[in-house]
């Protein structure tokens, strides 16, 4: 009985090292890809076209605002009660809607940057799909990998691939 336990036991040993071998495996830096991916660098630009303006809007106030309180500062001791008053009250008001506004740019700009992480995600791993089944891979891995040799890292071929 032991020797068919340690016979079982060595053939199943011999199987698993043969099934290792045959196993083609690779690995991506996600975060390089994700980097220097030429859809991730399209997605950027096209999201400072697209808040640029507001971005500029949104400094030109602060900077409005910045100069009417120095002028607060300056002459406030010879303006009178009123209009010291309105003079503060449209500093308030103008501080309120920058923080509005800036509050809504963020919420827009993180609503955008998700819909084009998506975008390049989808365009990262179908272009991974095809690499892998084009070549032959069984696994490529990609985030918590401890270690990975040189030979295994396919990081620049898929970033060419994505060039195409």
């Amino acid at each position: 009985m032991k020797l068919t336990n340690l016979l079982l036991l060595t053939s199943f040993a011999l199987f698993s090292l043969n099934a290792q071998a045959e196993l083609k495996a690779a690995y991506i830096n996600s975060a390089e890809i994700l980097q220097k991916a030429p859809q991730a660098i399209e997605a950027v630009e096209l999201m400072k076209k697209e808040f640029s303006a507001r971005e500029t809007a949104l400094r030109s106030l602060a900077q409005e605002v910045q100069s009417q309180e120095e002028s607060l500062k300056k002459d406030g001791a010879i303006m009178s009660a009123e209009q010291k008053k309105r003079n503060e009250s449209e500093i308030m008001e103008k501080k309120r809607k920058i923080r509005f506004d800036a509050q809504s740019l963020k919420e827009d700009v993180d609503l955008r940057r998700k819909q084009e992480i998506e975008k390049v995600r989808t365009a990262i791993t179908t272009v991974i799909n095809d690499y892998g089944t084009k070549h032959g891979y069984d696994l490529i891995f990609t985030e918590g990998v401890a270690f990975a040799a040189d030979k295994v890292n396919i990081t620049e071929e898929i970033l060419k691939a994505l060039k195409k």
